[in-house]
C-alpha cells in the first residue's frame, strides 16, 4: 500500500510539475512603425504604424522550419502590442514577425526590421516574465519630401 501511495504521489508530482511548465505566461512587448524615408531605419520622422497592424509570435527548434508555436497580436493606435505566449519554449528559437499592415500606404515589410528575438523560457536569466522585442518596421510607399534632407544628417564626412 505505501508502495502505491508513493507511486501515486510522484505521478501527482510530475503532472503537477507539467501543468506549471505549461501555465508560464510571458508578456511580450513591442512597437511597429512605418519607415517613411525608405531608409532602413528609424529617422525622427518615422511615424508610428497605428492601430491594426498585424504581427506574429513564432517558435521553432534550432535549425528546423516547422513552427511549433504561434500566436497573433495587433497594434493599438500608438502602433505598439502586447501578446501572452503560453509555456515554456527552452528549446526553441522564438520571433516576433510583421505579418500585415492596416496602412496601404506603409504596407511593403522592412527587410532589415521584419523579425525580432525574443527569450520564451524561464531559466534565461530574466528575473520576470516580461519581454521587449525590438521595434518592426513597413516602409512608405513614397518617402517624404523631407526625407532628402533629413538623409543628408545621417551621411559622415569621416571614413571608417
Amino acid at each position: 500500500m505505501a508502495k502505491l501511495t508513493l507511486l501515486a504521489l510522484m505521478a501527482l508530482c510530475t503532472f503537477a510539475s507539467v501543468a506549471l511548465v505549461n501555465a508560464i505566461e510571458f508578456n511580450v512587448e513591442g512597437r511597429v512603425y512605418c519607415d517613411t524615408c525608405r531608409a532602413g531605419f528609424e529617422t525622427n520622422v518615422t511615424e508610428p504604424i497605428g492601430a491594426g497592424a498585424k504581427v506574429r509570435i513564432e517558435c521553432k527548434k534550432f535549425g528546423t522550419d516547422p513552427i511549433l508555436y504561434s500566436v497573433d497580436g495587433i497594434t493599438d493606435n500608438t502602433g505598439k502590442y502586447r501578446i501572452v505566449a503560453q509555456g515554456n519554449h527552452d528549446e526553441q528559437i522564438c520571433d516576433v514577425v510583421l505579418v500585415e499592415s492596416p496602412r496601404p500606404d506603409c504596407k511593403e515589410i522592412n527587410k532589415e526590421s521584419y523579425r525580432a528575438r525574443v527569450s520564451l523560457f524561464q531559466d534565461s536569466g530574466i528575473s520576470t516574465n516580461d519581454r521587449y522585442a525590438n521595434a518592426l518596421g513597413f516602409v512608405k510607399d513614397k518617402p517624404l519630401d523631407v526625407c532628402g534632407a533629413i538623409m543628408k544628417m545621417y551621411e559622415s564626412e569621416e571614413e571608417y
